[in-house]
């Protein structure tokens, strides 16, 4: 009998043991990491709007990712802010991200977003005359912000014009701000982009030139650092892919995109569209960064570059090269190559 107690006592002490064992694995082992906090700012601009469906759908969550999306109403202020470090990535025109690398010479092109090809328009002021001659007798008064990519865009409207450069003023007018200036004469001319260029033509505006007339000049882009990327190398590659598959479930049902975008940025959902843009996928970033030198990628920001440095507004063009990098796509190997 007294072996038998202590054969159970041992086999209920081999069990007690083995359960504790089972109870610590289960109840002991590190909690998961907390998710990285990135901070976007961006245009309000559709073509960014996947990484507000993806954040709204959890994807960037599921990447570790907890991302703070903060819409900007003024594109200067929010490019100030992200070369003061306030944001860890940023949503604006290519041409803003040359002009950009003068106060921060480490900045990086993470993914292109899109192609603007019609979003982007320069409108006529409702009082201003049709044609290229202003009723009140001076020169024509052209705004944008100056120094970025509107510039490049309405002096090619210009050239099919032929309109010279003794009939233009320029006028630093933000996107947001050109509905009111077309509206109240302090400027015959703005470009402006949607939804502000539908504001614009609904106050009696009229379009005399879009994106979609200069195929390929204006692409936008996702922004970081290179300092950024070595802090969080993980994080930013997990927000590129969330980014990429919340384009893909936009393609495949935009009814579902645009409510998502309008809810989470208090839109209504009539003014979510891409009408006018052209969102670029996971392969068609490939394309523009491949090739090295002769990436489509790198001959634009080479042309921007050019013209930015012919206007003053940039004494020290960037290396396009070193603006991008292929290898943070998504299953690309270490050349960029998928």
């Amino acid at each position: 009998m007294g072996m038998a107690r202590v054969s159970q006592g041992r086999a209920g002490w081999r069990a007690g043991a083995l359960a504790l064992v089972v109870a610590c694995l289960a109840g002991c082992r590190e909690p998961p990491p907390a998710p990285v906090p990135l901070r976007l700012g961006m245009d309000l601009w559709a073509g960014y709007f996947p990484a507000v469906i993806a954040e709204q759908r959890g994807l960037m969550a599921a990447e570790g990712v907890a991302l703070d999306v903060v819409p900007a109403a003024d594109t200067n202020a929010l490019i100030a802010e992200f070369a003061a470090g306030r944001y860890d990535l940023i949503g604006v025109s290519l041409g803003d991200a040359i002009t950009l690398s003068r106060s921060r010479p480490d900045v990086v092109v993470l993914l292109v977003a899109d192609e603007s090809a019609g979003g982007d328009q320069l409108l006529r002021a409702p009082q201003a005359a049709a044609g290229t001659t202003p009723t009140h007798g001076g020169p024509m008064r052209f705004g944008t912000n100056l120094g970025g990519f509107g510039e490049l865009f309405i002096r090619a409207w210009h050239d099919r014009e032929g309109i010279r450069p003794e009939q233009v003023v320029w006028m630093d007018v933000d996107a947001s701000v050109v509905p009111a200036a077309l509206a109240d004469g302090r400027i015959d001319y703005g470009h402006t982009w949607q939804p502000y260029a539908g504001q614009a033509a609904a106050a009696g505006a009229t379009p005399v030139f879009t994106s979609a007339d200069t195929p390929g000049l204006i692409l936008d882009v996702v922004l970081t650092t290179r300092s950024a990327l070595q802090r969080e190398p993980e994080a930013l590659r997990g927000f590129v892919r969330a980014w990429f598959a919340a384009e893909q479930q936009w393609r495949d049902d935009p009814a579902a995109g645009h409510a998502i975008a309008a809810g989470a940025l208090g839109l209504d959902v009539a003014a979510v569209s891409l009408d006018g843009i052209r969102l670029y996928s996971l392969a068609d970033n490939r394309h523009a960064m491949t090739g090295g030198a002769d990436a489509p990628l790198a001959s634009l920001i080479d042309r921007y570059a050019d013209f930015f440095v012919r206007n003053g507004s940039l004494s020290t063009p960037p290396t396009a090269a070193a603006m991008f990098d292929p290898t943070l796509l998504p299953g690309a190997d270490a050349e960029g190559r998928p």
